[in-house]
């Protein structure tokens, strides 16, 4: 029996009686386990995408699919699962991080930088489209391949190929105007407390998710058809 904190990044249906789970957890990195359906329906305590949890589970040596014995959520996310736009960023950070950790191992401090921003969304009142987009740009440096903020000059342009900034005339390979290269440097600088300083407009947000998602894209190789990016582009609006 193995004993972990863990993120539940995706739920799939398997059978009537059974699911299949993605967890990201700070002891073993990235596992996929198969579980019980009636977790997810239990009256006192159902599992959520995205919730924190300890997780009891018997370790599979044979294949890459465990078998989960119990949860027990160690944070209170109440706030997430009743609000809609909350709800459909935490669905979004689903697929995005299902996606982007599926080869990650154990990273203690990836770990809590996500339990960290769950728990901040949480608690959030305002600002919330900004923090969605201030998440995906931070969560880089913790990936490897963190934009290089050192670059950024008033009027640089954002190069997506190797994450730096660059006068617009000495590249071709810039997918930014200097404007959004400017609020791309903000989100990367920035504390969180000062986010809702940022002016941003939904279609300044869609432009900026896009342009995080090919960063991912082109670092890792990932094809990012994720439905909740559509939704998320409509409920803002």
């Amino acid at each position: 029996m193995e004993l972990c904190k863990a993120i539940i990044l995706k739920s799939i249906h398997y059978s009537d009686t059974k699911k299949i789970i993605h967890v990201y957890t700070r002891e073993k990195g990235y596992l996929s386990m198969i579980s019980p359906s009636l977790l997810f329906k239990k009256k006192s305590q159902p599992l959520h995408l995205m919730q924190v949890v300890e997780i009891e589970y018997f370790e599979n040596e044979k294949s890459n699919l465990h078998k989960l014995k119990s949860t027990f959520p160690i944070a209170n996310l109440s706030n997430l699962y009743f609000d809609i736009f909350k709800m459909n960023i935490i669905l979004l950070w689903g697929e995005i991080l299902d996606l982007l950790l599926k080869n990650e191992g154990k990273n203690e401090n990836l770990f809590e930088y996500i339990t960290h921003s769950i728990e901040y969304l949480n608690t959030l009142a305002t600002g919330i489209g900004n923090f969605n987009l201030f998440f995906l740009y931070r969560l880089t440096r913790l990936l490897g391949f963190q934009i290089n903020t050192s670059s950024w000059q008033e009027g640089y342009v954002f190069n997506i190929n190797d994450g730096s900034f660059s006068p617009a005339d000495n590249t071709s390979a810039y997918i930014s105007g200097p404007n959004t290269a400017k609020v791309i440097y903000l989100l990367c600088t920035c504390e969180v407390n000062e986010i809702n300083k940022i002016p941003l407009n939904q279609s300044s947000r869609n432009i900026l998710l896009d342009i995080i998602l090919s960063f991912y894209s082109i670092h890792l190789n990932l094809n990012f058809n994720i439905k909740s990016i559509q939704v998320i582009r409509e409920i803002f609006q």
